[in-house]
C-alpha cells in the first residue's frame, strides 16, 4: 500500500485541486485519509482504481470499440483542399486573416 499526496493524485488524474474535492464530496472519487490536523493523503491504488473505471466507463460509451486514433499525418493536399472549402467564394483576405488567428491563438 502507498499513500500519495494531493499533487501526485493531480498529476497522475491530470484533475485540479476543486475537481477533486468537488467528486469527492458527490461521492465519485476515493476518500483522502487523514495524516494529521493539516495533512490527507489517498491510496495509490484506489486512485488507480478510479483511473481504470473511467477508462472502461470511456470504451462502454463507445460500445466497446476500441479508442480512436485522434491524430494523422496531414498532407498538404489536404491542408489546401480544406482551405479551399473552408473558403470558397471568399476573398484571399479572409482566408489569411483566418490563419492569422489560428497562431495568434
Amino acid at each position: 500500500m502507498r499513500l500519495i499526496r494531493l499533487k501526485e493524485v493531480m498529476e497522475i488524474t491530470g484533475l485540479g485541486r476543486s475537481s477533486i474535492y468537488k467528486f469527492i464530496s458527490e461521492g465519485a472519487f476515493p476518500q483522502s485519509i487523514s495524516l494529521g490536523e493539516r495533512a490527507v493523503a489517498w491510496e495509490l491504488s484506489e486512485v488507480e482504481e478510479w483511473i481504470s473505471i473511467k477508462i472502461e466507463e470511456r470504451t462502454n460509451n463507445n460500445k466497446g470499440e476500441p479508442k480512436k486514433n485522434l491524430t494523422s499525418f496531414v498532407t498538404e493536399a489536404d491542408v489546401i483542399s480544406f482551405i479551399n472549402n473552408k473558403f470558397k467564394g471568399s476573398n484571399v483576405s479572409e482566408a489569411i486573416a483566418w490563419l492569422i488567428g489560428l497562431f495568434n491563438s
